[in-house]
């Protein structure tokens, strides 16, 4: 009898465990959120973000206006929208550098898939974004890596 308070306390206790931690995870909700983008690293982040939360217009208002070959809205939105890098993808923001008016910010895409028995399903790449200050102030993106930015687009980066 008393073996059997003492189990059936232990199954109590870990079933009371499991649902603190699944409202912990659950109550967590990793939601990024825009953050200022009076720095070249914040136009970065909120350019990404705005884009896998698709919304097109605001990640489009990041854009260079004298870009080379600045697609109209609906051509950016073609590019951009490619289901395979949906939210299996996450950004880590690096080391940024101003020069005057041109700034070079490091990105790092991971993204994410199945993978095989050898393989860990994940993949990432490391490149540089490069953004203009314009007239009046404002970051503004003239490169972005693939595949967040059609290859026509912009202007040669800055060496």
């Amino acid at each position: 009898m008393k073996n059997d308070k003492f189990l059936i306390g232990i199954v109590i206790g870990i079933v009371l465990l499991v649902i603190v931690a699944m409202v912990l995870v659950l109550a967590r909700g990793q939601r990024e959120e825009y953050i200022a983008e009076d720095t070249p690293d914040g136009v970065v982040h909120n350019y990404f973000l705005a884009i896998q939360r698709k919304e097109f217009e605001k990640a489009y208002g990041y854009l260079a206006d004298d870009l080379k070959s600045k697609p109209d809205l609906d051509e950016f939105i073609r590019t951009v929208d490619n289901s395979y890098y949906g939210s299996e993808v996450s950004l880590e923001v690096g080391q940024s550098s101003i020069d005057g008016d041109r700034a070079r910010v490091e990105v790092a895409t991971t993204s994410y898939s199945g993978g095989g028995p050898f393989d860990s399903g994940r993949y990432t790449s490391e490149e540089v974004a490069h953004l203009r200050r314009g007239a009046n102030g404002e970051w503004k993106l003239t490169n972005y890596p693939y595949p967040y930015w059609g290859y026509d687009w912009n202007e040669e980066p800055d060496k």
